[in-house]
């Protein structure tokens, strides 16, 4: 292990790192602290092909250190993998690769890294736990043994990875996109955010989100500072403490309309109608042409029911449902006689290895999970591109809705712009909701046209 402190050192540290695979680990200063107002302690670098360790200071007190500049001077013509890439991109613009995702596209699940903590670190994070930057004053020697458990970690599943085109441009999309978001934070009323969540994090009035992208699914969890930003309450009054930045701002929110069936019916290659699907498919349950509003609210529980639970042989009669249960059994098929499935837009591998206690519906349920993120990645990629020419923020996404700090004075065409975004002109149908917070949002649809 080399502790880099001179320029001539970090200089040999480039020249070594531009013809080998290398694996690196930002270490941030402050354990809690969200990465956008941290800071990096160090970088550990592993050279693959060299089996040469080194460590690079930023901040930490035992080492001289290099100005962080210099870090982008870091630079290679093989592949460089990241632990935690997402955090790290705040502060590096190279080329890269997220060594998570890396073991996630292999084996549905992160780095296990739990196990590299040294007594050390779980003794520090006891005694010092109420004390910010505590990982620049563990001693270096400690963090050096920790990098090389969690190198280790890493080299069992590099050797068995193969780089491929799809792994790429998935790593591209869920990277780039959902770091943009976090990017932005969410403005809040501080006092009514502090009673309602009894936690702080706060800075110039905002507060950070942060998407885990490996779950089972894919599809993304979001939490931090003990609040679930994915889950947050709708009765308790906890989502009026989101509010917006700009003096003339409000809270916009575009949801997806029976998103399920109309990604099912993409899959299956059926047409569904124009209007309301609910009321489609209730005409075929009730066997009548006008529903009553009990009926349509029964309609809807029906193809929740048959879609997340599995279709009755009765209702398998209806043509879309008939074509979705033969595609289940497919979808099963394949999964049995090959070891896996793919998802249908970035062709990510599913192996049964890898996913447990599978039956038909459980499976199509996490293939449909996963068509929903991996469309909702297309869809943010063109809309990260469109609002970083405005001042609106896309500020938080879950499942199927995306939530905007709207300036209003970027007038109403605006609005129809990003409707026809998310919509795709139409295809994907959303209800559009508005308010001065978040927990007042009222229905805005019909005036948006």
């Amino acid at each position: 292990m080399f502790v880099i402190e001179s320029s001539s050192e970090f200089d040999r540290v480039k020249e070594r790192l531009k013809n080998t695979d290398s694996f690196w680990i930002p270490m941030f200063s402050d354990v809690y602290k969200h990465y956008t107002h941290n800071q990096l302690s160090y970088v550990y670098i592993y050279c693959i092909n060299e089996d040469l360790e080194y460590i690079v200071s930023f901040n930490h007190t035992d080492c001289l250190r290099i100005q962080r500049q210099r870090l982008q001077e870091l630079a290679s013509t093989c592949s460089i993998f990241v632990l935690a890439k997402k955090r790290f991109a705040k502060f590096y613009a190279g080329k890269c690769y997220d060594a998570d995702l890396m073991t996630w596209w292999q084996t549905n699940r992160m780095l296990p890294l739990n196990e590299t903590n040294t007594a050390a670190h779980d003794m520090w994070n006891r005694w010092w736990h109420n004390e910010t930057n505590t990982n620049d004053w563990l001693p270096i020697t400690r963090h050096a043994d920790r990098c090389t458990a969690m190198k280790d970690v890493f080299m069992k599943h590099y050797n068995t990875f193969e780089l491929s085109d799809e792994f790429k441009k998935y790593e591209s999309y869920a990277i780039d996109n959902f770091f943009a978001i976090e990017q932005s934070g969410l403005q809040v009323d501080t006092k009514t955010y502090t009673d309602k969540f009894q936690t702080n994090g706060i800075h110039s009035n905002k507060v950070y989100t942060e998407y885990n992208l490996y779950t089972s699914t894919g599809r993304p969890s979001n939490k931090f500072g003990g609040v679930n930003f994915a889950a947050l309450n709708k009765e308790d009054g906890s989502r009026d403490s989101f509010v917006s930045r700009f003096e003339h701002g409000m809270l916009l929110e575009f949801d997806y309309d029976a998103y399920h069936v109309r990604l099912i019916a993409d899959i299956i290659d059926y047409d569904l109608p124009d209007g309301s699907i609910h009321e489609y498919f209730g005409c075929q349950y009730f066997g009548k042409e006008e529903l009553s509003k009990e009926e349509y609210e029964q309609s809807k529980k029906i193809t929740f029911r048959l879609l997340y639970g599995g279709i009755d042989k009765d209702f398998a009669k209806i043509p879309f449902f008939g074509k979705t249960q033969i595609y289940v059994k497919e979808l099963w098929k394949q999964f049995k006689s090959n070891g896996y499935i793919e998802t249908p837009y970035f062709k990510r591998p599913m192996h049964k290895d890898n996913l447990f206690e599978m039956n038909p519906n459980k499976l199509f349920n996490y293939q449909l999970q996963a068509s929903e993120t991996e469309h909702n990645m297309l869809v943010l990629n063109e809309l990260n591109e469109y609002m970083s020419e405005h001042d609106s923020k896309l500020i938080l996404y879950t499942y199927d809705s995306f939530l905007f700090d709207f300036n209003l004075d970027e007038g109403k065409d605006k609005i129809l712009e990003l409707k026809n975004i998310i919509s795709e002109n139409g295809k994907y149908p959303v209800k559009i909701k508005a308010g001065i917070n978040y927990g007042v949002m009222k229905d805005m649809t019909s005036k948006v046209v």
